[in-house]
């Protein structure tokens, strides 16, 4: 699924150990999350993208990621070792990566109705994308996030992601 939407495959199953095979990164994306790793920058995907990762049947056309630090020198270290460039934001402009296959990367400074990132980084799990390791927002905070944000387009997917969560703890 590498053609710029993510979404769960038809029939496929939450299971915690095995990872959710039906998210797929882009070469690109890979290679920067490796790289932030690699540099010992703490990150969480949130959003929908961790709504599927932890097993609802969604869509979506970003990866969102919540950086601890988005000021930390480590992160534009990190898009530069994989080809890319960082722009740390300024005004209303939010930081965002740069360069070929990374502009799918939505960066968030806060979650809307969660605690701070210390917090919910320790609240986060890890699940396993394309043989890659990475911390996720739980679906319950995602829940909660969407619930706090109230926009249309979260009310719309509550459904959905309140029925996973409701057939994982069943």
């Amino acid at each position: 699924m590498r053609s710029g939407a993510w979404s769960s495959r038809p029939g496929s199953a939450y299971d915690a150990d095995s990872g959710v095979d039906a998210f797929a990164l882009t070469p690109a994306q890979r290679l920067l999350l490796e790289a932030l790793d690699r540099r010992g920058v703490r990150f969480v995907v949130v959003g929908m993208g961790a709504a599927l990762l932890e097993g609802a049947p969604v869509a979506t056309q970003d990866l969102d990621l919540w950086i601890e630090q988005a000021g930390d020198e480590r992160v534009r270290l990190a898009a530069t070792d994989v080809g890319g460039f960082w722009i740390s934001g300024f005004g209303m402009q939010p930081p965002a990566f740069g360069g070929e296959g990374l502009e799918r990367i939505e960066v968030v400074l806060t979650v809307h109705g969660l605690e701070p990132f210390a917090a919910e980084y320790d609240r986060s799990v890890e699940r396993e994308v394309d043989g890659l390791r990475v911390r996720v927002l739980p679906l319950d905070r995602v829940i909660a996030s969407k619930r706090a944000l109230n926009r249309a387009k979260d009310i719309a997917q509550l459904p959905a992601l309140e029925a996973t969560l409701l057939a994982r703890r069943g």
